[in-house]
């Protein structure tokens, strides 16, 4: 079983010092601004520009996965509409965001575990 602290040096090497800052920004901001404390498409997007990161890795890592089908972009929110991400193909997702939604459902779990802390 993986501990607390493996997650957090895998977050260390995982995903560029860039990519963390955007990461705490965002979280940071919506925990102060929406209503139910997590990110929205709108910020991850503007989050993602203002520190020069790649859109589906920050959106990952906030359990939002980016998808390109024809010309559109589709965000699907697995904290708000889990059903939603059960019912597409892994194949439309790119390495870069599995692996952030990857680390986003792994340290969910973690969480959720009874006495879970954060620190």
């Amino acid at each position: 079983m993986l501990s607390g602290q493996e997650l957090l040096d895998g977050y260390d090497i995982l995903f560029s010092p860039e990519l963390r800052l955007a990461h705490e920004a965002v979280l940071t901001l919506a925990a102060e601004t929406e209503p139910d404390g997590w990110p929205t498409v709108p910020m991850l997007i503007r989050f993602a520009k203002c520190y020069g990161v790649p859109l589906d890795a920050l959106a990952g890592l906030c359990g939002v996965l980016v998808s390109k089908i024809g010309n559109r972009t589709v965000f699907s929110d697995a904290r708000r509409t889990p059903e939603l991400v059960n019912r597409l193909n892994a194949t439309k997702w790119s390495r870069r965001a599995l692996v952030s939604y990857g680390f986003y459902n792994t340290a969910a779990q973690m969480a959720s575990r009874e006495g879970a802390r954060v620190h």
